[in-house]
């Protein structure tokens, strides 16, 4: 599989991509491959408004199947080219996941983290402030923009799907930038302590 998708990546079609085990038969992503490696693959992901819309990491192990080129490729590359959309390379190294974690968290400000075979229909979202071999920790921001007060331990490998750089994490951070002093949750003991 790693061989095909290095030939995707090199013609600069758009793949689509199947996780039928954790996604279902009518769920997939579509994208541009901007890296692969035995363990993973990072996409830049096009949305079904035909935009460029964030990152997404997918692990070999759970894809199913992939098409390349995706369907309506020529249509859908004219249409970003048209927009003035160019596919970019986030500058993020695969290698060891606690370090693409690290770097996404640095250099993007918020990573969204999804654990299916836990959690099939919820996500946290937050930047990674420590991570080694086994375990991650996680400042998570709500969907309210304000930053959690505390910070919740994950195990690193209960993670199936990594994004960042999309348009809601850039929404969280704009509205959490504008918040400014309130853009904390204060939690229930620190309130009755003010």
């Amino acid at each position: 599989m790693l061989i095909e998708l290095e030939k995707a990546q090199t013609r600069n079609n758009l793949v689509r991509i199947f996780r039928e085990e954790l996604d279902g038969p009518d769920n997939w992503s579509d994208g541009f491959i901007i890296d692969a490696n035995e363990d993973m693959v990072l996409l830049q992901l096009v949305d079904d408004s035909i935009r460029l819309n964030g990152y997404q990491i997918l692990f070999l192990e759970d894809i199913s199947d992939f098409v390349h080129p995706a369907p309506f490729n020529d249509f859908q590359k004219k249409v970003l080219e048209l927009r003035q959309e160019e596919v970019q390379n986030p500058e993020i190294e695969l290698g060891e996941l606690n370090q693409v974690l690290l770097s996404i968290s640095e250099d993007y400000g918020l990573v969204t983290l999804h654990r299916e075979e836990l959690e099939s229909d919820s996500c946290e979202i937050g930047r990674v402030v420590k991570a080694d071999d086994v375990s991650f920790e996680l400042e998570e921001i709500g969907s309210d923009a304000r930053w959690f007060d505390e910070t919740y331990e994950y195990d690193l490998y209960d993670i199936t799907r990594i994004e960042f750089g999309g348009a809601y994490e850039e929404a969280l951070l704009l509205v959490n930038d504008d918040l400014g002093e309130d853009s904390y949750e204060l939690n229930d003991n620190l309130e009755s302590e003010a």
